[in-house]
C-alpha cells in the first residue's frame, strides 16, 4: 500500500513538474514574441531614415557612397527599398537610435569614423561600414549613458591622431572600454575634466597617443582618489595602484579600500604578505586578496600559537622554580623525624620502657 502511494506520489510530482516547464516556456515564447513584436511595429511605424534628414545624409554619403546614388533621387516621399543599401540603412537607423543623443550626435560621429575607416571608393560594398556602425553604438553603450563621456573620448582622447595610430573609430571603442572597465564610475567626471585638459593638449612622442592620453588622465584620477576621497598614505596608495593592480584604477581603489578596512597596526603585515611568492603569482586582484588575507591569518595564527606555548613554557617553570625551592625543607623535615624514631626505639631497647 505504501508503495502505490509512493509511486502515485512521484507521477503527481512529475506531472507537475512537467506542466511548470510547459509554462514557463510558454511565457518565455510570448516574451519573445513579444519583442520581435514590437521591434517589427516599432520598424513598420517609423518613417524612413525616421524623419531626419541628418540621418539620410549619412546613409547616402557617408555609408552607401557613389556605388549607390541612384537610390536616392526618386518622387517625394518615396520610400527606400528592401534589401537595397538606402532600403538596410534607413533599417540601421530605427534599429540603433533610440534617444535623442543617438539621432542628434552619435549617429553623425559614427557614420563619419565608419566611412573614414572603409571608404566607399576603396570598399564599395556596404557591409563593413553598417557593422562598424554597430561596432561604434556597442561601444557608447559601456558608457551609456553619460553622454559627455562619449563626446570627450571624440573629441579629446582621440582628436588629432597621427596616421600611425590607427583610425579613429577604433580609439573611441579603445576608450569606452578603458573607462567603462578600469576606471570606477564615481570617477568618471574627474576623468573627463583631465582628458579633456592638458592630457589631451600635450605633445607625445610615442606613436601610441590615445595610451599616452589614457594615462595621463588616469593619474589625475588616482591623485583626486588617494589623497581627497580616501586621504590615504603614499606607501599605500603607491602599493596599491603600483604594485598590485599594475595601474588600473579600478582595481587600486578597490585594494585601498581593503587596506583601510584592516587594523592599523596590521596594513603592513598584509601588504608584505601580498607580495610574498605564492601571492605575487595571483592574476587578479580578487585572487591575490583573497592569497594576502590567508597568509596574514595564517600568521596571527602562528603568532598565536607561539604566545600560547610560551605561556605553557612559563608555566612550567614556575612550577620548577616553586619545586625547588620546597624540596630541602621537606628533605631536612623527613630526615629529622627519622632521626628521632630511631632514638626512641633505642632508648625503649635499653630501658625497656616504651616511650612511643
Amino acid at each position: 500500500m505504501m508503495l502505490k502511494i509512493s509511486i502515485n506520489l512521484h507521477q503527481i510530482l512529475f506531472v507537475v513538474i512537467l506542466i511548470h516547464t510547459v509554462q514557463c516556456k510558454v511565457s518565455l515564447d510570448q516574451d519573445s514574441s513579444s519583442h520581435r513584436h514590437q521591434a517589427s511595429n516599432k520598424i513598420k511605424d517609423s518613417p524612413p531614415f525616421l524623419g531626419n534628414f541628418l540621418i539620410e545624409d549619412k546613409c547616402q554619403f557617408d555609408l552607401c557612397g557613389p556605388a549607390y546614388t541612384s537610390e536616392w533621387g526618386g518622387a517625394p516621399g518615396q520610400e527606400p527599398v528592401a534589401g537595397s543599401c538606402s532600403g538596410d540603412c534607413s533599417l540601421l537607423a530605427i534599429t540603433l537610435n533610440q534617444n535623442k543623443f543617438h539621432k542628434e550626435f552619435l549617429w553623425s560621429a559614427c557614420a563619419n569614423m565608419c566611412g573614414k575607416k572603409f571608404p566607399a571608393d576603396k570598399f564599395p560594398e556596404y557591409k563593413n561600414r553598417f557593422q562598424c556602425m554597430e561596432s561604434c553604438y556597442t561601444a557608447y553603450n559601456k558608457i551609456s549613458p553619460h553622454h559627455n563621456i562619449a563626446r570627450y573620448c571624440l573629441q579629446a582622447a582621440c582628436r588629432a591622431l597621427s596616421p600611425d595610430s590607427g583610425h579613429q573609430i577604433d580609439c573611441f571603442e579603445g576608450c569606452a572600454e578603458h573607462v567603462s572597465g578600469s576606471l570606477p564610475e564615481t570617477s568618471w567626471r574627474v576623468w573627463a575634466r583631465a582628458i579633456a585638459g592638458t592630457c589631451s593638449t600635450t605633445r607625445y612622442n610615442a606613436t601610441d597617443i590615445l595610451h599616452q592620453r589614457l594615462k595621463c588622465a588616469d593619474r589625475q584620477v588616482w591623485e583626486h582618489i588617494s589623497k581627497v576621497e580616501k586621504n590615504a598614505e603614499e606607501s599605500h596608495a603607491s602599493h596599491c595602484l603600483t604594485t598590485i593592480c599594475n595601474n588600473q584604477v579600478k582595481c587600486g581603489l578597490s585594494c585601498l579600500e581593503h587596506i583601510h578596512s584592516i587594523h592599523h597596526g596590521k596594513r603592513s603585515e598584509w601588504m608584505t604578505c601580498s607580495t610574498s611568492r605564492d601571492c605575487s603569482n595571483a592574476n587578479d586582484w580578487s585572487t591575490r586578496k583573497r592569497c594576502a588575507d590567508t597568509c596574514q591569518q595564517n600568521i596571527e595564527e602562528e603568532r598565536e600559537a607561539a604566545r600560547l606555548n610560551e605561556l605553557n613554557a612559563e608555566a612550567a617553570r614556575s612550577q620548577l622554580h616553586l619545586y625547588s625551592n620546597t624540596a630541602p625543607l621537606s628533605m631536612y623535615t623527613t630526615t629529622t623525624t627519622t632521626l628521632l624514631h630511631s632514638v626512641l626505639c633505642l632508648a625503649t631497647l635499653i630501658t625497656g620502657h616504651r616511650f612511643i
